[in-house]
């Protein structure tokens, strides 16, 4: 099996994980406990993309404000359409983070790392490679906790309760 095929037979874990991390941030108070004890707040920021799931053609772009909270977000859900695109804001240790995450891929675009401290220019480099892959692992560690209730006997109340707060905000 070859990489694109890998790519599209997990694809639905992506959609499912922006959506879980959408849900999480939505209705717990934005704090996430990773499995390395660290404690992550996450936000979804403001632009989400919808496609539909038949007809990758088709999609819904909402940005600007606060977008996961608006009606429009929960319709397209409704409607069968699957988050592919989010933008994320996540602080840890007073470090904050923003980015796009691709349902797909779960690759990061458009990172924006937090306030160099070093003031060397030659120290910059490590600083902000050290960030990066801080943002690296700490997208990891959500998609390693998303993972570990996908897989436990709690995904299936997990998954009511998803499905319970979709039909609640659209009908708002």
């Amino acid at each position: 099996m070859d990489l694109f095929d890998k790519i599209e037979r997990t694809r639905h874990l992506g959609e499912l994980f922006l959506l879980w991390l959408w849900y999480k941030s939505a209705t717990n108070d934005t704090v996430f406990y990773l499995s390395d004890e660290s404690v992550l707040a996450l936000a979804i920021g403001d632009q989400i993309v919808f496609e539909a799931r038949l007809a990758q053609t088709e999609k819904t772009v909402l940005s600007g404000g606060a977008p996961a909270e608006s009606r429009e977000a929960f319709e397209a859900l409704k409607q069968g359409k699957a988050v592919s695109a989010a933008k994320i804001a996540m602080t840890r240790d007073e470090k904050s983070w923003q980015f796009t995450l691709q349902s797909a891929t779960l690759s990061i675009s458009g990172l924006k790392i937090p306030a160099l401290m070093t003031k060397a220019d030659d120290e910059k480099i490590f600083e902000r490679q050290a960030l990066i892959e801080e943002a690296d692992s700490l997208v990891r560690g959500l998609y390693e906790s998303f993972l570990s209730m996908r897989l436990s006997d709690e995904w299936e109340r997990e998954a009511k309760n998803i499905t319970r707060w979709i039909d609640d905000n659209a009908q708002d």
